[in-house]
């Protein structure tokens, strides 16, 4: 088949695909946009994966035409910039680009567009942050009056609320990003694209740096806490900078038990998993040091080391 051919047909083909979801979503009320977004960048991934970036932005312009037509305003936001997001992913397997790279830029489009879609522009699509925020509020303050407890004086409650919505967007926008990046990997390899095998998890290491800004931020959540300022967007970049801070650290923490467990057991991976989770509801402080330590210090190096060497006599 000619080439050009080819290219219309699939081209055409992944726009029907995109208009079978937006029909099933619109019968289904909304369904798939609110519950599966992560599945709207595949069909875009696949195209610009196999033709480039510059052949790819009449298929997804007709996407977006199709999202404006299928569903109005709020699916035409969702499809675009979930199509731009597969766009960037699949260009970036068309050029080759790393693996790494092309996740890491994979998932913070996904935190962006999860931010502006339940922040920014919250009253398009129908949400209302002071509302939710004031229920919330209630269904704290009532837990607290039943078990006697009493918050601290210098809490803001409401914008700690609304310092937890952004970090649960932006986190849900990351998370969302990574389900595409595996989905797309999957797909493109069941159709022998040339895809980097992945990496295992014991590689993936962060550079020393980003472990003391964590830590800054863990600092500055606590200290935001009890010695509040006065400024409340100051406060509230503040709280989300630590919370961020608090949970990056605290991924790495889990990590760095499962790679520590696995190679110092003989790849027990159940039992790095068990004192993973053990630790994160026990005793999180104690994770999120770990977690500091096994990026700014020479533990995975020395790990990493001492495999190296096994590998070598055996």
């Amino acid at each position: 088949m000619n080439n050009n051919v080819r290219r219309i047909t699939d081209g055409a083909m992944m726009c029907a695909i995109v208009g079978a979801v937006l029909l099933i979503n619109r019968q289904l009320g909304g369904l798939f946009q609110d519950m599966f977004l992560f599945l709207f960048p595949i069909p875009m991934v696949f195209y610009s994966a196999k033709y480039g970036w510059k052949d790819s932005w009449v298929v997804y312009a007709a996407m977006c035409i199709l999202g404006f037509i299928l569903g109005g305003v709020t699916t035409l936001f969702f499809v675009a910039s979930e199509s731009l997001v597969g766009l960037i992913y699949g260009g970036g397997i068309y050029a080759h680009s790393d693996t790494h790279r092309i996740l890491l830029i994979t998932m913070a489009a996904g935190a962006l567009v999860n931010v502006l879609s339940t922040v920014v522009f919250a009253s398009v699509f129908g949400y209302n942050i002071a509302e939710e925020t004031a229920e919330v509020e209630e269904i704290i303050t009532g837990v607290f009056a039943q078990t006697g407890a009493s918050l601290p004086a210098t809490v803001n409650l409401s914008q700690y609320i609304m310092t937890i919505f952004v970090v649960t967007a932006i986190l849900t926008g990351v998370l969302e990003g990574f389900v595409t990046h595996v989905l797309s990997r999957l797909l493109l390899k069941r159709l022998r694209f040339p895809v980097e095998r992945p990496r295992p998890v014991s590689e993936y290491y962060p550079p020393k740096a980003t472990g003391y800004l964590g830590l800054v931020g863990f600092v500055a959540y606590y200290y935001s806490i009890f010695r509040p300022f006065s400024d409340e967007i100051m406060q509230n970049v503040f709280q989300g900078l630590g919370m961020c801070g608090f949970l990056y650290l605290l991924a790495y923490g889990f990590i760095g038990i499962l790679v520590v467990t696995a190679l110092r057991t003989g790849g027990h991976r159940f039992l790095g998993l068990f004192l993973g989770l053990l630790m994160m509801f026990m005793m999180p402080v104690g994770l999120v040091i770990f977690g500091f330590l096994y990026i700014t210090t020479d533990v995975h190096s020395r790990l990493m080391e001492g495999v190296q060497n096994a590998q070598k006599t055996q």
